[in-house]
C-alpha cells in the first residue's frame, strides 16, 4: 500500500514552505553561513595532518547541514504555533498507521484508507476489519487532557464516523454490478480516537464515551483483534478499500 501524506503533514509542509519564503532573507544567511562554515573545515582538515581525516569532514559537513536544518525548523516552530499543532497531527496519524500496519500483519484488518478529505475536513483513518465491519480512527496526539478536551474529540470522531458512512454510501452506490452487494449487509461502522502521546497511558481499558472508544494507541491492535461483529469477506473488503482509494484520489487532485 502506497504512503498517503497526512492531512497534518500536508499543512506543515505548507505552513513551513510558506514561512520559508516570507523569509527568504534568514533562509540565505543560514545555507551561505552553512556554506561557509563547511568551507573553513575543509581547509583546515585537508592542511592538517590528521588520521581518517575524509571520514571526519564527511561527519563535519554532515553535521554543519543538520545544524543548518534543525536552526531554520526550529525558528520556523517558534514563529507558528499552528504549526506545532499540525506537527503533533502528523505524529499522531504516523503511529497510528505503523500499528495499522502491524495489524494487517497479524490478519486483523483486510486494510485501509489514510485522509480522506472532504468539505469539512477529514477522516484520519477507515480501517476495513475482518470482524468487526469499518472502523474509522481518530487519531490524537496529547500531551494532557481536560475535561472540555474529551467531550469534543467524542463529537469530533461521531462526525468523521458519519462522514464515512455517507462516503461508504455514495462510493457503494455508484458501483454498480459489483458482485458483493446484491446480498451483502450494510457495513457497520464503529468510532474510535486512538490517542499519543503522555496521555495516552491515563485512557482507561473500556473508555467509551457517547459511543466512541477511546484507545491508549499502543492498545490498538488488542482493541482490533478483540473485535467480533459485522464479518467482511475478502472480495467485498477489497472492493470497499479500492472504490474509498480511488474517492480519496479524486478528491484530492480536485482540491489542489
Amino acid at each position: 500500500m502506497a504512503k498517503t501524506e497526512s492531512y497534518p503533514a500536508r499543512q506543515l509542509r505548507h505552513r513551513r514552505n510558506a514561512w520559508m519564503r516570507r523569509n527568504a532573507k534568514i533562509v540565505g544567511l543560514v545555507v551561505v553561513g552553512t556554506i561557509a562554515l563547511g568551507a573553513f573545515a575543509s581547509v583546515l582538515m585537508l592542511t592538517v595532518p590528521m588520521p581518517a581525516r575524509l571520514y571526519v569532514l564527511g561527519a563535519t559537513h554532515a553535521s554543519l547541514v543538520a545544524a543548518g536544518f534543525h536552526l531554520l525548523n526550529t525558528a520556523f516552530l517558534a514563529h507558528d504555533q499552528q504549526a506545532v499543532w499540525q506537527m503533533r497531527g502528523a505524529w499522531g496519524e504516523d503511529n497510528t498507521r505503523n500499528e495499522l500496519q502491524r495489524a494487517k500483519r497479524k490478519r486483523l484488518i483486510w486494510g485501509w484508507v489514510d485522509s480522506v478529505e472532504l468539505q469539512a475536513g477529514d477522516i484520519d483513518h477507515i480501517v476495513v476489519t475482518r470482524r468487526g465491519g469499518v472502523v474509522v480512527i481518530d487519531s490524537k496526539w496529547r500531551n494532557q487532557i481536560t475535561t472540555e478536551d474529551v467531550p469534543a474529540m467524542a463529537g469530533s470522531s461521531r462526525k468523521a464516523a458519519l462522514r464515512a458512512e455517507g462516503v461508504l454510501r455514495s462510493v457503494l452506490k455508484r458501483e454498480s454490478g459489483a458482485r458483493h452487494r446484491t446480498n451483502a449487509k450494510p457495513i457497520t461502522v464503529t468510532a474510535a480516537v486512538v490517542l499519543w502521546g503522555a496521555a495516552r497511558t491515563g485512557v482507561p481499558g473500556n473508555a467509551n464515551i457517547d459511543g466512541v472508544r477511546f484507545l491508549d494507541g499502543r492498545q490498538l491492535l488488542e482493541w482490533l483483534a478483540e473485535l467480533d461483529g459485522h464479518e467482511v469477506p475478502r472480495e467485498a473488503a477489497r472492493d470497499v478499500i479500492k472504490l474509498l482509494d480511488d474517492y480519496r484520489s479524486k478528491v484530492t487532485a480536485a482540491t489542489r
